[in-house]
């Protein structure tokens, strides 16, 4: 999992080293504390300053040596200048067993381990060994050179799979062998090498990577389920996986690749670089297959999709690769100056820890990390799985680094490394609290607290240089570290301390190496980690008072009664019961009932005063007035059916919670309706509980069981009506003589609210106030006389009004009774002009025999007419004659209008004519004609129509006539001009459409016309469906068979006989003669023009129609002869035939038929 990294990149960082020694820091800088954010859900330790000063003063240490196995030169072997015999040890990992210790590392010349002494070998070697837990060697396998060869390899990293095989990677030159039949050779520099082992040293295969750069390397390498490996590592130029060639972007860059388990084949690579020199240091794989590594970047470089950036000092990256290749995240500690490199990755269920080298000021997701300024100091840090950053430390002193940490099982990790200072004989550093002092050049091995704290230090070592390189736990508080000590000795004799022993090293320069076991006291209480029952805490005393071989000190339930002591109200005196056992800890509290809890449910009421105090009762509450209102114990919400404790169920008690009273007893006497309100209290205001508060209740303490509202209680004064109310409405009228009851409530009926004291207040109940049987609405005397009932004898008209002391108008007819003629007549109608015109209050229609009142009836006893004007204006009724009319009733020519209003009295208008009432004729439009002759009578525009169309002759008025004369016949037709459509003329041919029996003529034909407007075209007189113009045959009988050109097929035949004649045997023989000249002349014509092409016979047939012509004019021209030839399908020597139809035929020498009829003039193909 870790990484050991070439040369060159350790040499730029020491020199970036020695350039900020050089930078003056400012008086006022001081290094900033250690990133402590970390996820709280974690079961880590955080030492308070107590703990860690406890720590400082505790005699103990941290760890005490159980064993110690060291490798070096063999005891007979030659040591000098030319013969260097060493060990390095540089890796560890358990076997799959988790029972024998897997290393790796180093060897040169003649050396051993233990008994075990491996051929002699002349130069570096790698190797790989196996130790039981307590210290064994049991086997040891190393890579080999051929005979002559200067080959070499160092190894860099080893992984064991879960089957037991031993993967190792590494870096080699020229070329080495595994055992017998492995070997590799590099590709002209120094590569890398993946191999595989088998679980006892038995190699399997080798797999080299690289190119021509000294430069390729193997660092580390982790082994997943399915038994295949990863491996990361750098190159430079550029370098071979298998037959993959793959080129750097600049300088150095680093790479992963997946290797089969098989074969030891690639799988797949992936390569990050950037514009400076970048390399993956380590790999991890967590137990669910996740895959994280990390090293450090120059400049910039690429995970996928995500690009880290900085200016060019030295930076770390973390990132997440998935076993496809596809890099899942990335992120980074970016060096604002200075420098930070990891060694190592370890991974456990939640956290990335990272271990390694830092100077300078590290930014952290946006926090600065100030570090030493001037010299490197060691650093282990920690992110959660999704990269962010939880907390950073750092060393401290002149110059420490760290190779590598191991996660311990109690939790955090250790890290192993070494430490200098720049003096001749002391090598100085702190790790938090814990300060080491050593020789110049000292291993040291420190414990990591989860949340980012030094635990503890030690060191070991000797006067010259030593180093803590690998570090793993066997288990639980026992430590596994390696490493190497004595180097560059010279041979003057060298030995270290490591534990509590000296070893010695005889190895010149390249020293020796060592296996050191350790049990650790992580908490230095002077128990190591192993016996202590709270490792991870100061406890010297190892209190337990459980017995559950967990310390008090870190036991989250002292008591073993299986609660946390954060919520255990009883830390003691019972141990080891079940507090979550319900009918033991009722309350959950972790006090046993039986024998620590004074309070069960934990209500904050004794058990000896509590009523709800058992199993099924609530638990973990405190009674107060807000829960528990009676104190009794009982949860209020859950437990307790009277809150108040007075004896009425909550359910049924309206005074059941606070501010109400408590604690007292429900009776008749103290409680009337039993609703658990006291009534001599400001609790009960109601106390017969009927809805109507006592100090507006008639009946206080009255009838029990119901609530009083509208329909029960009417006037709401408490008292039930049915069964308690005389007066429902409260209106002083018993409800026996209340003709409204229940009806409008608390009034007084013996004031003026109540005339005819009926119990119906006036106002909005009673529509009769005075009780006259007459509603309010109809009653002209609403609030009259009282004790009276209207009647056709009391009232005449019905008005309310009592006709003896009130009424003035007995019968209404608004003529009052000392002037109306007919004071007690007809009702039920007003005396108006229209219905009693000389108003004397008798109605004229049926009681008053002289309307107008001149003293002349209008009908004598027998129904004869006695006034001629029976409505004589009542100022002339004295100036009337004989007949009864006045003078302005005269009307001379009897039209209706009076000769006082008749403009025209000697002469009637026509009836219907005198809208204004004038008594003349009207001229409604004023256009100088009466309206009895004005054909338009309301345009004065218009006075005359004499085609009677409806539009006027004058041509200057409205909507004029354009066709004055337009027929009779036509008129409905008329268009908005006044013609119609009959009277236009389409074709323009003189003759209007209604006569017109071709009215679309063509204009070319329209001088041509006959006198119904027809052309040569549009007629046929012959009636045979052809017309004239085209008509052959103009004079063709009815119902003859037609043929064509207008001529019937009889009229055809006879032009086709020639009248009958015949032609004689001359002319057939002159005929035929000449036939035979030109048909042949023709045909040979026809055939030497003939190249076999058919197109050449369209263009010889006019030729050949018009010997066709000629013959025929020949033919046709001998009328004399004597002989004659029939006209149906005869032929003649000249190969013409005709048919009966009288057409011509003739077949010429291509076999192609001609023909022509009677209307033709040429010759045609036939075609069918």
């Amino acid at each position: 999992m870790k990484e050991r990294t070439s040369g060159v990149p350790l040499i730029l960082f020491l020199s970036a080293l020695m350039l900020l020694s050089t930078i003056p820091l400012s008086a006022t800088m001081e290094p900033q504390p250690p990133i402590t954010d970390f996820d709280s859900t974690s079961e880590e330790v955080v030492l308070n300053q107590a703990q860690e000063i406890a720590i400082q003063n505790a005699a103990g240490r941290a760890s005490t040596t159980n064993w110690v196995r060291d490798a070096g030169p063999d005891a007979g072997a030659n040591n000098g200048q030319g013969s260097i015999n060493s060990v390095h040890f540089e890796a560890m990992v358990m076997d799959h067993t988790n029972t024998n210790i897997i290393v790796g590392g180093t060897l040169r010349g003649d050396v051993a381990f233990g008994s075990i002494q491996p051929a002699t070998q002349y130069g570096p070697r790698a190797f790989v060994g196996s130790l039981s837990q307590w210290g064994s060697w049991n086997w040891v396998s190393m890579t080999t050179v051929g005979p002559g060869s200067s080959g070499g390899a160092v190894l860099g990293d080893i992984a064991v799979s879960s089957t037991g095989d031993i993967w190792v990677v590494g870096t080699f030159w020229l070329d080495i062998e595994w055992g017998q039949d492995l070997e590799l050779s590099n590709g002209g520099g120094v590569d890398g090498f993946v191999a595989k082992m088998g679980s006892t040293g038995s190699w399997i295969w080798g797999t080299p990577q690289g190119g021509t750069s000294d430069l390729d390397s193997m660092h580390g390498v982790v082994i997943d389920s399915n038994g295949d490996g990863y491996v990361v590592g750098s190159f430079e130029d550029h370098t071979y996986f298998g037959n993959t060639s793959r080129n750097i972007q600049n300088g150095q860059d680093g790479y992963v690749v997946k290797i089969n388990k098989a074969n030891g084949d690639y799988v797949w690579d992936e390569i990050i670089g950037g514009n400076l020199g970048d390399n993956i240091t380590a790999i991890a794989i967590d137990s669910a297959g996740r895959l994280f590594l990390t090293g450090y970047y120059q400049g910039d470089v690429t995970f996928g999709t995500t690009t880290l950036l900085n200016v060019g000092a030295l930076s770390t990256f973390v990132a997440e690769i998935d076993n496809q290749g596809n890099w899942l995240w990335a992120n980074e500690a970016k060096a604002v100056w200075g420098g930070i490199i990891p060694y190592d990755i370890e991974v456990n269920s939640d956290s990335i820890y990272l271990g390694g080298d830092i100077v300078g000021l590290i930014e952290l997701d946006g926090q600065n990390w100030w570090v030493n300024a001037t010299v490197q100091s060691a650093f282990v840090a920690r992110l959660n799985k999704t990269g962010s950053w939880l907390w950073g430390l750092n060393s401290s002193g002149h110059t420490q680094h760290l190779h590598d940490i191991a996660l311990n099982p109690l939790g955090g990790v250790v890290a192993v490394g070494w430490f200098d200072m720049d003096h001749s004989a002391i090598a100085y550093a702190s790790f938090g609290l814990n300060n080491l002092t050593a020789a110049p050049f000292a291993a040291f091995f420190a414990g990591v607290s989860p949340t980012g704290q030094w635990m503890w230090a030690e060191s070991g070592g000797g006067p010259l240089f030593d180093s803590g390189n690998a570090a793993l736990f066997a288990s639980a508080g026992n430590l596994i570290m390696s490493g190497r000590f004595c180097l560059n000795h010279d041979g003057a004799g060298c030995s270290a301390q490591i534990g509590p022993a000296n070893y010695t090293s005889s190895a010149f320069y390249h020293g020796s190496g060592f296996v050191w076991s350790l049990y650790t006291d992580s908490d230095m209480d002077n128990v190591s980690d192993v016996n202590d029952n709270c490792p991870l805490h100061f406890n010297t005393l190892q209190d337990d008072f459980d017995g559950d071989q967990l310390g008090d000190a870190c036991d989250s339930d002292m008591d073993g009664d299986g609660r946390e002591d954060i919520v255990d109200n009883c830390i003691g005196p019972a141990i080891n019961w079940n507090s979550l056992d319900w009918s033991i800890d009722t309350d959950g509290d972790g006090c046993r009932d039986s024998d620590e809890d004074d309070d069960d449910d934990g209500d904050g009421v004794n058990d000896s005063q509590d009523l709800c105090s058992n199993s099924a009762s609530y638990k973990n509450w405190t009674a107060n007035d807000a829960n528990d209102y009676d104190r009794d114990g009982c949860h209020d919400i859950f437990e307790d059916d009277d809150d108040d404790g007075d004896g009425v169920l909550d359910i049924d008690d309206d005074c059941a919670f606070a501010p109400s009273h408590r604690n007292w007893t429900s009776t008749s006497q103290t409680d009337y309706d039993g609703d658990g309100c006291k009534d001599s209290t400001e609790e009960d205001i109601d106390s017969d509980n009927d809805g109507v508060v006592d100090a507006n209740e008639t009946c206080p303490t009255g009838l029990l069981g119901w609530t009083s509202d509208a329909t029960n209680d009417h006037d709401g004064d408490g008292c039930n009506d049915a069964q308690e109310d005389a007066d429902d409405d409260n209106d002083g009228i018993n409800d026996f003589d209340d003709d409204c009851t229940p009806m409008a409530t608390n009034w007084d009926s013996s004031g003026a609210q109540d005339l005819d004291k009926d119990g119906c207040r006036d106002v909005d109940e009673d529509d009769d106030d005075d009780g006259d049987g007459l509603t309010d609405d109809v009653d002209s005397c609403p609030r009259g006389s009282v004790g009276w009932i209207s009647g056709n004898v009391t009232d005449k008209d019905g008005d309310g009004c009592r006709d003896t002391t009130e009424d003035l108008d007995d019968d209404n007819d608004l003529i009052v009774d000392d002037d109306d003629g007919c004071p007690r007549g007809e009702t039920g109608w007003i005396s108006t002009p229209a219905l009693d015109a000389d108003r004397d209050g008798c109605r004229d229609s049926d009681e008053d025999p002289d309307d107008d009142g001149d003293t002349y009836w209008e009908f004598d006893s027998v129904g004869n007419i006695i006034d001629q004007c029976p409505n004589t204006p009542i100022s002339e009724s004295h100036l009337v004659d004989a007949v009864g009319c006045s003078p302005s009733q005269a009307d001379d020519d009897n039209d209706g209008v009076a000769n006082s209003d008749d403009e025209c009295p000697e002469i009637a208008p026509p009836e219907g004519l005198d809208r204004d009432e004038n008594g003349c004729t009207d001229d409604i439009d004023q256009d100088g004609v009466n309206d009895d002759v004005d054909a338009f009578p309301d345009d004065p525009t218009q006075t005359e129509d004499r085609d009677g169309d409806g539009y006027g002759d004058n041509p200057f008025g409205n909507d004029p006539d354009s066709c004055l004369d337009t027929p009779s016949e036509w008129i409905e037709n008329v268009y908005s001009n006044g013609c119609a459509g009959e009277e236009l003329d389409d074709d323009d041919d003189g003759i209007m459409n209604g006569y017109d029996n071709c009215s679309d003529t063509p204009a070319s034909e329209v001088g041509e016309i006959d006198s119904a407007g027809c052309s040569i075209s549009q007629i046929d007189s012959d009636g045979d469906g052809t017309f004239d113009d085209v008509d052959q045959c103009p004079d063709t009988k009815p119902d003859a068979e037609m043929g064509e050109g207008g001529c019937s097929k009889a009229q055809l035949d006879y032009s086709s006989d020639g009248g009958g004649s015949g032609l004689n045997l001359m002319n057939i023989a002159i005929a035929a003669g000449l036939l035979i000249i030109v048909v042949g002349g023709g045909a040979a014509f026809f055939f030497l023009n003939r190249d076999g092409d058919d197109s050449d016979v369209d263009d010889l047939r006019p030729q050949a129609a018009e010997v066709f012509e000629s013959l025929a004019q020949a033919k046709l021209s001998e009328t004399d002869d004597t002989e004659t030839v029939s006209s149906g399908s005869s032929g003649d020597q000249s190969g013409i035939t005709v048919d009966d139809d009288g057409v011509e035929w003739w077949q010429d020498e291509a076999g192609v038929w001609w023909y022509r009829s009677l209307s033709m003039d040429d010759w045609a193909v036939f075609e069918e």
